[in-house]
């Protein structure tokens, strides 16, 4: 299956602008209804873990700190999206040379996220 002329590009180009909008917005909304309430925001003295956020999410208790760490969340996550995005789109254009280069830099990103967090 070939895919019309830089359709990898625009697919990339379209989840690099979802990610920072979406995120863009959960900060902006968080900081709105931060302002919006009456008494004091509790700040947490570490930063929540993801599964914590999670946990606030699916409960229903969204306050504004979680949303705007959800957005902070989002933004980091983004790269990782972009590189799936044009691992899918190489492969569906069967150009295995950068199918081979997303998956490296794909394997990097993993490789530093592993280590931030284990380290």
């Amino acid at each position: 299956m070939t895919l019309p002329a830089h359709t990898v590009e625009r697919w990339t180009s379209l989840s690099l602008k979802l990610g920072v909008w979406i995120s863009g917005g959960l900060m902006v909304i968080g900081l709105v209804s931060a302002a919006l309430q009456s008494f004091a925001i509790s700040l947490p003295k570490d930063n929540p873990t993801l599964g914590a956020l999670l946990r606030n999410v699916f409960s229903g208790s969204l306050d504004p700190v979680t949303t705007m760490f959800l957005g902070l969340v989002l933004l980091m996550l983004t790269p990782f999206l972009r590189v799936i995005t044009a691992l899918a789109g190489f492969a569906a254009e069967k150009d295995w040379k950068f199918v081979v280069v997303s998956l490296i830099v794909f394997l990097m990103l993993i490789g530093e996220l592993v280590y931030s967090l284990y380290r």
